[in-house]
């Protein structure tokens, strides 16, 4: 078992695009085991008791006010969508890239449909409601979308060079 090794400038852009993916899967896979674990009313105590430092007397920023409102606003079903939905994309970005840095080659046409589909929501997210993060996010997958098509085409010649090596 090979794994992948980075050689030129886009190689490396490609690496760490992966780890940053593969970082924010382990992050959804954990956000969704706090979620599992803690209730709504916990995870609100924990909130303010982590914001309180930075708010301490000022008006809370837009982030922090919608990430208190969105904790206010957990019911039990939406808490298990959330919860699945955290699990799926995070195994889904968790496989693509430990396939990908093996070198397994299905790991590449697996990472193209899978993340090309949940970057297609995106998408859809944006045209219904226009967010900047969302636009930069959805461009960065869609860079690593066109990163993982050019490695997969260099990792096809690489294995039809090896098995044309081998039948000689």
């Amino acid at each position: 078992m090979s794994w992948f090794r980075p050689t030129t400038a886009l190689d490396k852009i490609f690496e760490v695009g992966l780890l940053l993916k593969g970082i924010d899967g382990t992050l959804e896979l954990l956000g969704g085991f706090l979620l599992l674990f803690l209730t709504p009313e916990r995870l609100q105590h924990y909130l303010h008791a982590i914001t309180q430092e930075t708010v301490s007397g000022e008006k809370p920023s837009k982030i922090l006010g919608l990430l208190f409102h969105s904790v206010d606003s957990l019911s039990t079903g939406s808490r298990v969508f959330l919860i699945v939905y955290l699990w799926v994309h995070a195994a889904i970005k968790l496989i693509a890239v430990i396939g990908i840095l093996k070198n397994k080659l299905w790991a590449y046409p697996f990472s193209l449909i899978t993340l090309g589909v949940l970057t297609l929501f995106q998408v859809i997210s944006i045209i219904h409601k226009v967010s900047l993060g969302m636009i930069v996010l959805t461009i960065f997958d869609i860079f690593i979308l066109w990163l993982i098509w050019r490695e997969y085409g260099k990792a096809k010649i690489e294995l039809g060079a090896k098995i044309q090596k081998t039948e000689d």
